[in-house]
């Protein structure tokens, strides 16, 4: 696409989605930034000596699914004391705007393994210009969900196992799996693919798996250290408390919730069928984590598990799919498929705005982006022995 059309696009694009946030934002009570707000208010919670959680849930109230409440890990509380005194308006901006400035980084960053020709400015500027297009992303921008540093952290996790990955890089993956796991639970799943490819001889998978259990561990001791075990009890109570919530919602596109609203079921179906669902999410990352094939779609495929490994998954969840979609343009580059997988890529995107009107698309746009991935691959064996420079 030319750089005048891309120019126009992104401008219209940013132009309406900041016209849509201000809108939400105006209103009373604001309809956009809430799970930003959540966030800093639990930071300003702990800053202030009392607890991040909401009583009710501690002592056992079930919440239902799609309320707004604290539920991440004291430690995440912890850390937005240090910018809780922030104003929650200046806060959003400056969230987008580094959740914008990570997604253009880590293009950049693939771009220069899989296409090294691109410039930086080549790469960014689409990048940025199309990201108001990638719904999940936008929806994360305007809610102020952790979420839109996803692209970011699992873009780090998949330049730590391509081909030829720096020690460094390697090192930003572990740091990248532990912060996701931490703040999201979900992401935790990705821990054993990159578990088991590390026992069957990848280094680069065995150094990420180990570094981040090392953060984890870190985080967990640090935590104590600075609140007690009181923060940790309360969020295993909040813990309990939401294992009893109303998953059964329109909103919710879990596998789970969407077979229990085609079938007519309840909570109860729900939850039963949530436990095969995520049985299946280990036995496919399990699987994607043999040796061979290709690391970029192995990963892909693990890291599309990782959306369905809780109950819950909200519209936003696929924006950790970006990386590998990019990834899958990068390799194709200058190739005859090239063409094949831009139209992938593009499917994916115009589907993934149709899901908000009817969701199980959603599941459909990831598997576009997975098919694109597969269609880009090399070939099927690795490109380079799994060695750490």
């Amino acid at each position: 696409m030319a750089r005048g059309a891309l120019l126009i696009l992104g401008v219209v694009g940013w132009v309406g989605l900041i016209w849509i946030g201000a809108t939400l934002y105006s209103s009373t009570p604001p309809k956009a930034g809430f799970d930003l707000e959540l966030l800093l208010r639990a930071g300003r919670d702990v800053a202030a000596g009392r607890s991040p959680y909401d009583p009710a849930l501690v002592a056992g109230t079930a919440p239902v699914a799609e309320s707004l409440f604290y539920s991440y890990p004291p430690v995440v509380a912890q850390a937005m004391t240090l910018v809780g005194w922030v104003p929650s308006p200046v806060a959003l901006v400056a969230w987008g705007v580094a959740a914008v400035a990570g997604l253009a980084a880590v293009a950049i960053a693939l771009a220069r393994r899989f296409a090294p020709g691109r410039t930086a400015l080549e790469v960014a500027l689409p990048v940025i210009a199309l990201a108001p297009l990638c719904f999940p992303f936008a929806i994360g921008l305007l809610f102020g969900n952790f979420d839109v540093f996803f692209p970011l952290l699992y873009g780090a996790m998949l330049l730590a196992v391509t081909p030829g990955a720096r020690r460094e890089t390697v090192t930003s993956g572990g740091v990248a799996l532990a912060v996701a796991a931490i703040a999201k639970l979900h992401p935790a799943s990705l821990g054993a693919w990159f578990g088991v490819r590390g026992l069957t001889g990848d280094r680069r998978a065995a150094r990420v798996f180990v570094i981040a259990a090392a953060v984890g561990v870190a985080a967990l001791v640090a935590s104590l250290v600075i609140g007690g075990v009181g923060p940790w009890a309360d969020y295993l109570a909040v813990v309990r408390a939401g294992s009893n919530a109303d998953l059964v919602d329109p909103r919710n596109a879990g596998p789970a919730a969407q077979l229990a609203l085609l079938l007519g079921g309840d909570d109860r179906f729900a939850r039963t069928a949530q436990i095969a669902v995520t049985a299946a999410v280990l036995v496919v990352t399990v699987a994607a984590a043999r040796r061979g094939g290709d690391p970029v779609a192995r990963l892909a495929w693990a890291a599309a598990a990782s959306l369905a490994t809780l109950p819950v998954t909200w519209f936003h969840y696929p924006s950790a799919l970006i990386p590998f979609g990019l990834a899958a343009l990068f390799r194709s580059d200058g190739r005859p498929l090239a063409r094949s997988v831009e139209r992938l890529i593009a499917a994916a995107l115009v589907i993934a705005a149709i899901a908000i009107a009817f969701l199980p698309l959603l599941w459909v746009s990831i598997g576009l982006v997975l098919a694109a991935v597969r269609l880009s691959a090399p070939g099927d064996t690795e490109m380079a022995p799994p060695t750490v420079d």
